[in-house]
């Protein structure tokens, strides 16, 4: 029987001991003695970085979107210099008495013609040198959209004059500059049908060999810059033909 006692007495020490072992510290409470959870340290600067990213891809994306807004005013003014000369071209061309068709009978003999039709009206009534003038204002000023239209202005109104030459000269630098080769191709061989003796035309050649080169047309390009050489060797074209042609 007293051995049966000590071992109880035994068992009810041992719960004792257990929860003296729990107890927090002195001085410190069960809250206080828990460790408090903290939040992922790796968040904050995951949200840091990825606010430059996003700001950057939206400049990028705005980027994209002016571009594609110049390129498509661009399309709109070669649209609407194309309108104007196909225009031009119609109102020359009504001035020529067309054939008869087959099958009609031709005009009793002593039939006068019928009268030409009167031509289209100027586009502009603005002298050709403000139009230049205007071009290369907006041209300094990078408003390379403005100024091609001011130069088409200039070269659909007066095709004649002599600042026409320069307008469209400057016209198919804007499209070389912008890359658009084909455009400035089209521009430069535009100028020199249509003054085939004027000022610019060895650096319009020039220009031609250049666009022919980074369309993958060496060859042509060549020849080109040995008619410049050929036509033109005292000129300043000249002298740069004769180094693309060693290179």
């Amino acid at each position: 029987m007293c051995t049966l006692a000590l071992a109880g007495c035994a068992t009810l020490d041992k719960p004792s001991a257990t929860m003296e072992a729990r107890k927090p510290p002195a001085g410190m409470s069960q809250v206080e003695s828990e460790p408090t959870p903290r939040p992922a340290a790796a968040d904050q600067p995951r949200s840091g970085e990825q606010l430059p990213r996003m700001a950057a891809e939206l400049g990028e994306l705005q980027n994209a979107v002016a571009k594609l807004i110049a390129s498509s005013r661009l399309q709109d003014d070669q649209l609407a210099y194309l309108r104007r000369r196909v225009d031009e071209l119609e109102a020359q061309n009504r001035g020529r008495q067309a054939p008869v068709p087959s099958g009609f009978a031709p005009l009793a003999p002593g039939t006068p013609p019928a009268p030409p039709p009167t031509a289209l009206a100027s586009a502009t009534t603005t002298p050709a040198a403000d139009l230049y003038r205007a071009g290369v204002q907006k041209l300094q000023a990078k408003d390379l959209d403005a100024a091609i239209l001011s130069f088409y202005d200039l070269i659909v109104t007066y095709p004649d004059d002599a600042l026409r030459e320069g307008a469209q000269f400057l016209v198919a630098d804007i499209f070389y500059n912008q890359r658009d080769f084909r455009g400035a191709l089209t521009e430069f061989e535009a100028l020199i049908a249509a003054a085939p003796r004027g000022e610019k035309v060895p650096d319009a050649l020039l220009k031609i060999g250049l666009c022919q080169k980074s369309l993958g047309e060496a060859a042509r390009a060549k020849r080109t810059w040995e008619r410049v050489v050929k036509d033109y060797p005292a000129s300043v074209a000249a002298r740069q033909a004769r180094v693309l042609l060693r290179s």
